[in-house]
């Protein structure tokens, strides 16, 4: 299951988590953002219990969005152990996104 979080709980749903985070940050107004949503909530079921996912909107969150510089959307960010380790712009297919997550589970 893909969790809301708001800038209010952003450090202890990502940073403070003890899975890695699949963070995917969005707007209302994206049209491009659905469909990386859509490959973002089939992933859930595959890594549920190995990898946390995320969903932010940057203009109801900015503060968070700001200090990762989130300048489009969709923007995916993977973190692990508290730290950033992969920033994805724009659509990437489920094939791409499984090759990065099956690399984290392993680690």
């Amino acid at each position: 299951m893909m969790i809301e979080i708001t800038d209010r709980d952003f450090d202890e749903e990502v940073l403070n988590s003890d899975l890695p985070v699949f963070a995917c940050f969005t707007a209302r107004w994206c049209h491009t953002c659905y469909p990386t949503c859509l490959v973002s909530a089939e992933l859930t079921e595959e890594y549920h219990g190995t990898v946390k996912f995320a969903r932010m909107d940057i203009e109801e969150s900015p503060e968070a969005a700001e200090r990762y510089h989130i300048t489009a959307v969709p923007t995916i960010l993977i973190f692990q152990d508290s730290h950033l380790v992969k920033r994805l712009l724009s659509f990437h297919d489920s094939s791409y996104l499984k090759s990065i997550l099956a690399s984290l589970a392993a680690e």
